[in-house]
């Protein structure tokens, strides 16, 4: 059986013109092309309807991320660290409270469960946070200031404080 290579190159010329020129070949381009593109939006509108978007954020992230605004956040960050420019120890009492208060909402904002701040910081896990420790720390002096009436800070344990709120936020990637 003999096969001639020069007309199987014509015939397969042939097949490639026909499949390049035909109407038929581009409207089942065509076809396909409009059947992926509505396959593709109806798997984003059953992703958006089960809520994947908080299964994202709880994979990217390991849990809940709040939703602040940037300039909100650091604003409120920069009215805290304006009060130690005082050479007034209340207001470096203020400054912890309000740091603590501020890593209370964050920690609610992430999906931590608890009515007090202790009970959130008790709900995390090992490893969950390299913070969690100074974070017990600064609330136990958060609690003093709180608790005890002759507590004094100075403004280099404020400052410490601060340092761990804010340590304590870039962990969780507020800033």
């Amino acid at each position: 059986m003999n096969i001639d290579i020069v007309s199987l190159y014509g015939v397969g010329q042939s097949v490639a013109q026909f499949f390049a020129h035909s109407y038929l070949v581009a409207a089942v381009k065509f076809f396909f092309f409009v059947y992926v593109m509505v396959l593709l939006v109806d798997v984003v509108i059953l992703l958006i309807l089960r809520g994947v978007s908080v299964n994202l954020k709880k994979t990217f992230f390991g849990a809940e991320r709040p939703f602040l605004r940037r300039s909100t956040i650091i604003g409120r960050w920069e009215k805290i660290l304006s009060r130690l420019k005082d050479d007034n120890p209340s207001q470096y009492k203020v400054a912890v409270l309000e740091a603590d208060a501020f890593a209370d909402e964050i920690l609610s904002g992430i999906g931590y469960k608890g009515t007090t701040m202790a009970e959130k910081i008790s709900g995390i896990h090992d490893g969950q946070l390299e913070t969690k420790d100074a974070l017990v720390e600064a609330h136990q002096i958060r609690n003093r200031i709180v608790y005890e009436t002759d507590f004094a800070i100075s403004l280099e344990d404020a400052q410490k404080c601060l340092d761990t709120y804010r340590k304590f936020f870039d962990e969780v990637e507020l800033f």
